[in-house]
């Protein structure tokens, strides 16, 4: 039971006991409060959530950053899903566990240690908190032998003259009372302030023993950290140079002790959201009872359940955690849902009772009040795909929980591939040798069925059998290094290629492991010249550091006409650009100097790449016509290739508008999905909650970019530290992007003018002003998921040519419309409309979107119109496109046909089988589009039919992509004809097409193994 001993004068509200803790700490002791981090891990991929107060000063610790004060207070917010001691099925069963909780802590960083720590400590307890002192018990490190750590008996004695008796001063050892931040790094003893919650149970001596073994009436109030030590690589430990200090207290604990309640749950940070509850569904109040039986507690069980996972989903959602991207946040999410449902018999619960959480916490978080409607938008968005899956998915489960009834552990919702990957294990296990999952099978259940690491742990936990990981990540190299193959440095293919590349990454790790890294920030070292619109890149000289030739480290490389292949070069220094941050990689030459500084050799550079921090370029070798020596330490000139770098840079930037005018113009809940930029185009694929998006959104959305680039406005980039960020309003971040500590970029376009705001962590090469883009052009729009939109544009340069392109065709089907209103469109123009329609369709030459559309949609009402007029051609049309093609496609190099009738548009009243009974001596496959309606039919004479290949079998892979059905027409056999049913679909999706043919010309080749 939690309670005061001593009466306070009145009851402190949770407010007043977090505000009490920071005044203490701010007014009284002079420190600085820096408030709460974000629950999304910022620099850290360790941790899934922010679960713990020294989080935000782990850089500090690590001596990578220096701390911004020497004292510092806040409440930080935190989160633990999963764990030891943090399941999520613990929660709401007892008294104290959570999903969501608040850590009270002060630090100080080189400059208070531990006496003034305990004093601090000692003196809030009993002063402004008013705890007596007599109920508290401390403990203290009591050494390591093995670790060559003495007992701190310093701290010791601070708790003997700060008034506690030595038997209330308890030793322990490392795993209660030395704290450790990894395998390695700053560690320190630590001592922890108990709070004895019967206080009348018993003298102190014997009530001394229930210190940390895990008794609810005696349990941990305050942590405090003495950082003063580093675990070294080969687990030795020594002393820091500069000591901190580190401490916790649970808010949530600190308070139901100060309230006199006996359990957190009875706390005003609860009591307004059961009451919330209570009076939405009206039912029975909560009345505090844990459960001793399977069917006692259910409600009130409930009332615990859904309060906390509600604290942790607005926290999370306000603070920009998406459950699109955290699996673990889904799964409280979609807990909450059912609990709403199934308890209290109301599935928009959680949402009702967003508003009494941030009444209770949204005081000290001031984010979630800002937050309100998005926090709302995201979860009506997860209860409605959750409905949806549950509907659709009911069924399916119900039937494998009755074939594998040990998968009811398993939350199928959450990996609906894991029933496949579990029938294929059924099938492979007997092949598994000393009771462990292979690392190759583990590789194929993530790569085939898209199982987590988590997930196919918990398939051999079900199986009682282990995981090989090293197994596993051997694989998982082994995969980057074949979809790198494309640069090796040798000839021949298949495995030769792959061990070519794979003794050249070892070579490069090797070798840059060894050398100093390179000054890479020459890469921002460029300039725009207004008058000429042309960028500027200055040489940069440098010199050789290293070099990785034929798959060895080179001091010499000797290079003539009879070299050839991939020389790797590292230098001092590089202004080339290398992939990152979806930009694609930077390509140029390099110059090798004659003494006099002349240039004698230029090696082409097709991509820069960072390993261990040095920029490896890769050079082709060219064909030499004298003999040239190539040396470490020689000096060279780095060239980059000023037209290409101009063509991304613009491209980059016009990412950041789009991507800045989505959020500004529709301001709905939107997150990055993926982003990348080359010279050719620049791709974002966004997620947007609540907003569909039409073609008449599209010109808005250029509207905006367009006024913003002749806006003129300048584009502020500003070099910040992680603590920073955390200060800044407004930044966009990638979610599930870990960011370094220090040495981020900060990218800002604010357009008053358009009302387009854009402020993102980039480091990216960035245009210095909008105009610099001068024309700005979406070219394609695909939703790829129920709220995603991939997104292409173009700018610039390749912006100014779609719209000239576009503007060139408009006018011709101006002409053609023309045309056909005076009666004069001819069959040559009618089968020219038919090409530009197939042009617009099924080529990815850059047009700016919304004229594909309007121009595919003007074509289609043309070609209607037409029908109406004549139908006489029909058949002509058919047979002459027929027999061109099989003219130009003769059996002797074209065994089989898939082919798209350009003339579709007339065809949809005639029926295919004209065009394939042209073709009898070999395979075809003929596809028509009319009306939005795709349709297909397919004929394969009897000498090719097998069991790997038959016409049924050849229209069934192409009709998977329209999920549509395919039969024999009616008396004839399949093996030899099959008719696919027609399927309507959207212009915005005709590219599922190009993507059905190359399916059927892929099933084709291989099944006729030609």
């Amino acid at each position: 039971m939690y309670s005061s001993a001593k009466k306070l004068q009145r009851v402190l509200s949770s407010q007043e006991i977090r505000k009490t803790f920071i005044d203490y700490f701010k007014i009284n002791h002079d420190h600085k409060f820096v408030r709460s981090s974000p629950v999304v891990p910022f620099c850290d991929p360790t941790v899934a959530f922010v679960n713990a107060g020294m989080n935000q000063f782990k850089s500090i610790f690590l001596g990578k950053s220096q701390p911004p004060y020497p004292r510092v207070t806040n409440s930080q917010k935190c989160v633990r899903v999963g764990g030891k001691h943090n399941d999520l099925s613990i929660v709401g069963q007892d008294g104290y566990h959570h999903t969501f909780f608040e850590m009270l802590g002060n630090w100080s960083f080189g400059d208070y240690f531990k006496r003034e720590a305990c004093e601090l400590a000692l003196e809030l307890l009993r002063g402004p908190y008013n705890i007596d002192p007599n109920r508290l018990y401390v403990t203290y490190f009591a050494g390591d032998r093995l670790l060559g750590l003495p007992a701190d008996l310093e701290c010791f004695e601070i708790w003997r003259s700060l008034g506690f008796p030595a038997e209330k001063i308890l030793p322990f050892g490392c795993k209660e009372n030395f704290w450790e931040m990894g395998a390695t790094g700053p560690c320190g003893p630590c001592t922890e302030i108990h709070i004895d919650h019967c206080p009348t149970g018993g003298k102190s001596h014997e009530r001394a023993k229930f210190v940390n073994a895990d008794r609810p009436d005696l349990t941990e109030l305050w942590n405090l950290v003495f950082i003063q030590y580093n675990r070294n690589e080969d687990g030795t430990i020594t002393q820091l140079p500069a000591r901190h200090v580190d401490t916790g207290m649970g808010f949530e604990r600190l308070t139901a002790i100060l309230q006199n309640k006996s359990s957190n749950y009875d706390t005003d940070l609860f009591t307004p959201i059961f009451n919330g509850i209570k009076r939405i569904t009206h039912a029975p109040h909560y009345r505090g009872i844990f459960p001793t039986s399977a069917e006692a507690a259910t409600l009130d069980t409930g009332y615990r359940i859904l309060a906390d996972h509600a604290r942790m989903i607005t926290t999370c959602l306000a603070d920009g955690m998406l459950p699109d991207q955290n699996q673990k946040l889904r799964r409280v999410l979609r807990k909450a849902f059912t609990i709403s449902e199934n308890v209290f018999a109301n599935e928009t619960l959680l949402s009702q009772i967003v508003p009494f959480v941030i009444e209770t916490i949204g005081m000290a978080y001031p984010e979630m009040y800002h937050k309100h409607n998005s926090i709302l938008e995201l979860i009506a968005h997860e209860q409605e795909v959750f409905k949806s899956l549950r509907e659709s998915s009911s069924k399916a489960f119900a039937e494998v929980l009755t074939e594998f009834p040990n998968l009811e552990e398993v939350d199928l919702m959450e990996c609906p591939g894991f029933v496949p990957a579990y029938r294929d294990f059924q099938a492979q296990k007997k092949f598994f040798k000393n009771n462990t999952l292979p690392g190759k099978f583990l590789y194929k259940l993530t790569d085939t069925y898209g199982l987590t690491e988590e997930n196919f742990k918990k398939l051999a936990e079900l199986e009682n059998m282990e995981c090989d990981l090293h197994g596993y990540l051997k694989e998982i190299t082994n995969a980057k290094l074949k979809s790198k193959s494309s640069l090796s440095n040798g000839s021949g293919s298949g495995e030769n290629k792959l061990e070519n590349q794979r003794r050249v990454n070892e070579a490069l790790l090797q070798l840059t492991q060894k050398l100093s890294q390179t000054d890479n920030s020459w890469k921002y070292n460029y300039s725009y010249d207004v008058a000429k619109k042309k960028y500027h890149i200055p040489a940069l000289s440098t010199q050789v550091l290293g070099m990785v030739f034929r798959g060895k480290e080179m001091d010499t490389v000797s290079l003539d006409s009879t070299t050839s292949g991939f020389l790797y070069i590292v230098t001092d220094a590089s202004n080339f650009y290398y992939e990152s941050g979806g930009q694609q990689a930077d390509t140029g030459t390099i110059l090798l100097l004659t003494e006099n500084g002349d240039p004698q050799l230029k090696l082409p550079v097709l991509e820069a790449k960072n390993i261990n921090d040095c920029i490896v370029h890769v050079c082709e070798l060219p064909k030499l016509e004298k003999h040239f020596t190539l040396k470490t330490g020689d000096q060279v000139e780095l060239l980059v290739d000023a037209n290409q770098r101009e063509l991304i840079t613009c491209h980059h930037t016009a990412t950041h508008l789009l991507n800045g005018a989505i959020r500004s113009l529709f301001k709905k809940v939107t997150y990055q999905v993926s982003s990348g930029v080359t010279s050719k185009n620049c791709k974002l694929e966004v997620g947007l909650i609540g907003k569909r998006i039409k073609k008449e959104d599209v010109t808005r959305l250029e509207n905006m970019i367009t006024q913003t680039i002749k806006s003129k406005s300048p584009i502020d980039v500003k070099t910040i530290n992680a603590s920073d960020v955390l200060q800044e309003n407004d930044v966009t971040m990638v979610p599930g992007e870990i960011y370094p500590e220090t040495g981020l970029r900060l990218i800002t376009v604010n357009c008053e003018d358009s009302q387009l705001l854009s402020k993102e962590l980039c480091c990216g090469t960035h245009a210095i002003n909008t105009q610099e883009l001068e024309y700005f052009s979406i070219t394609n729009l695909r939703q790829t998921n129920r709220a995603r939109y991939a997104f292409t544009a173009v700018a610039g340069m390749a912006a100014e040519n779609a719209l000239k392109t576009a503007a060139l065709l408009q006018h011709r089907v101006d002409m053609l419309e023309k045309q056909f209103n005076s009666d004069k469109l001819t069959n040559a123009t009618e089968v020219e409309l038919q090409k530009i329609r197939h042009h617009l369709v099924h080529t990815e030459v850059a047009l700016p979107y919304v004229f594909k559309i309007d121009t595919i949609e003007r074509i289609n009402d043309i070609l209607r119109r037409l029908k109406e007029t004549t139908r006489t051609t029909l058949k002509e049309f058919v047979e002459v496109e027929m027999k061109t093609l099989l003219q130009e496609k003769p059996i002797e190099h074209h065994p089989f046909l898939v082919h798209y009738l350009t003339s579709s548009a007339l065809v949809d009243e005639v029926p295919l089988q004209r065009a394939t009974k042209l073709c009898s001596d070999r395979p075809i496959l003929v596809v028509s589009m009319c009306d939005s309606i795709v349709k297909a039919r397919c004929c394969v004479p009897k000498k090719f039919i097998s069991d790997q290949f038959d016409a049924e079998q050849w229209l069934k892979e192409f009709a998977t992509v329209f999920k549509t059905q395919v039969a024999a027409p009616k008396g004839q056999n399949s093996a030899e004809v099959c008719n696919m049913k027609g399927k309507k679909v959207s212009t915005q999706f005709e590219e599922q097409l190009e993507v059905a043919i190359s399916k059927a010309q892929a099933f084709a080749a291989q099944r006729l193994l030609l």
